[in-house]
C-alpha cells in the first residue's frame, strides 16, 4: 500500500509498505480519507523535536494524527458501530492505564504518552490499524469536517481545563486551527471572545467565526485593547495557542486577578516571566495537553452543530502524492492556508 514517509527532517517521500493483517481482537482496520496537517505535525517535519517526548527516535515515521477514516475490518470483541463501511474520527492518544496521570483520570498525559502519527506510524497510508476505543463514529459528516474533529478536541480540552466559561470573556491568543476552533467552542460554551493575531485574513476568520473583537499591534496596545474590553479589570480568561515563547509574559499581564492563563501552544522555546505577576494576581496557570475520550465526543457534537463554519476553515487539498507539496505549503504559514489536508482517495 502507499504511503508518505517522513525519513529525516524535511524529506518526505511515497512508499510501497506492507497492509496491515487482519485486525486482533479489540482493534479495527480503517482505510484513511482525510489527513489534516496541525502544528506539532511541522515540529516532527522540520526536526524541531524539542516540543515533543516520548521516544528516543522519531524517524522513519508515517505522520498524520487528525484521521478520518472509513472502517474497513474489525477485529473480534468491537462494538457493533464499528461495522465496515462507518466513517470515524480517529483519537490518537494511546496511555498505558498505570501511571500517576493515568490513575488519576488524566490519560492525556500519560507518562508513557504514544500519539499515532508522532510516536507511532499515523494516517498518510491507505490502510491504518488503531484500536476500537479510539475510533468514533461521527454521523453525518462529510470526511474533511470529520478530520478537524481532532484540532476541535484540543480546543474543548483547553476549555476543560480553564474551567466554566459561560457569561465570561476570554482572550484567545493566536489564530490557526486551534485558536479558531477554540474561538467556536468557546462561543458555543456561553462565553465572548477577543483574538490576537497578526493576519488580517485570520482575524477575519475569527470574527466570522463568533469573536467579538480580532485586533494586533505592540505589547503595550494589546493590553490596553485587552484592558478597555474587559472594563479595566483585564480578562478572566487567556487562551495561548500561537506557540510563541514570548506571549506567556504578556498572557500573564493581560489576565485579570484570580484569572487563569492556559497555554496549550506547543513550543521548545524559553519565556522570560515576571514572577511577582503570579503572587500579585493569584493567577492559575494551566497547561493542556491533547485530549481525552469525552473531549472527543463533544468535539464531534461541536464540528456537527458548527460545520458550517468549520468548513470555512479548510482551505487546501492536496492528494497523497502531493503530500510534501501540502507540508511546504503548510511551513510557509501563509496568511490564507488555515487547514491543509491530505486526501488519501477520492473522499471530499
Amino acid at each position: 500500500m502507499l504511503a508518505a514517509v517522513t525519513r529525516s527532517p524535511g524529506n518526505l517521500v511515497l512508499d510501497n509498505i506492507p497492509a496491515p493483517a487482519t485486525p486482533a481482537a479489540g482493534r479495527v482496520i480503517v482505510r484513511p480519507e482525510v489527513v489534516g496537517i496541525c502544528g506539532s505535525d511541522l515540529h516532527l517535519f522540520s526536526g524541531d523535536v524539542g516540543s515533543l517526548s516520548g521516544v528516543p527516535e522519531f524517524y522513519p515515521r508515517i505522520q498524520g494524527h487528525e484521521v478520518s477514516a472509513v472502517v474497513e475490518r474489525a477485529g473480534a470483541g468491537c462494538p457493533p458501530e464499528l461495522s465496515p463501511g462507518t466513517r470515524v474520527a480517529v483519537l490518537p492518544l494511546t496511555s498505558c492505564g498505570r501511571c500517576y496521570p493515568c490513575r488519576s483520570g488524566r490519560p492525556n498525559v500519560c507518562a508513557r504518552l504514544r500519539l499515532v502519527g508522532v510516536h507511532i506510524d499515523g494516517g498518510l497510508q491507505e490502510y491504518l490499524d488503531v484500536a476500537a476505543d479510539a475510533a468514533f463514529p461521527v454521523g453525518g459528516l462529510d470526511a474533511g469536517r470529520a478530520a478537524f474533529v481532532e484540532p476541535m478536541s484540543i480546543a474543548v480540552h483547553a476549555l476543560r481545563r480553564a474551567g466554566p466559561i459561560t457569561g465570561e470573556r476570554a482572550v484567545i491568543v493566536g489564530a490557526g486551527p486551534i485558536g479558531l476552533a477554540t474561538v467556536i467552542a468557546a462561543g458555543d460554551a456561553g462565553a465572548e471572545t477577543m483574538v490576537i493575531d497578526p493576519e488580517v485574513t485570520r482575524q477575519n476568520l475569527a470574527m466570522a467565526a463568533g469573536a467579538s473583537r480580532a485586533v494586533w499591534g505592540e505589547p503595550a496596545g494589546l493590553l490596553e485593547a485587552v484592558r478597555e474590553w474587559t472594563g479595566g479589570e483585564g480578562a478572566p480568561l487567556v487562551i495561548e495557542a500561537s506557540g510563541e515563547p514570548s506571549v506567556l509574559a504578556q498572557a500573564l499581564e493581560m489576565a485579570c486577578p484570580a484569572g487563569r492563563v492556559v497555554v496549550v501552544g506547543m513550543s521548545a522555546g524559553t519565556a522570560e516571566v515576571r514572577p511577582g505577576v503570579l503572587p500579585e494576581k493569584e493567577i492559575d496557570v494551566l497547561g493542556s495537553s491533547c485530549a481525552s475520550g469525552a473531549d472527543f465526543a463533544e468535539a464531534i457534537r461541536l464540528v456537527t452543530a458548527h460545520a458550517g463554519l468549520v468548513g470555512s476553515l479548510l482551505t487546501h487539498r492536496f492528494p497523497l502524492r502531493r503530500a510534501a507539496e501540502a507540508f511546504d505549503l503548510a511551513m510557509k504559514r501563509q496568511p490564507g492556508a488555515v487547514k491543509i489536508l491530505v486526501t488519501i482517495d477520492s473522499a471530499s
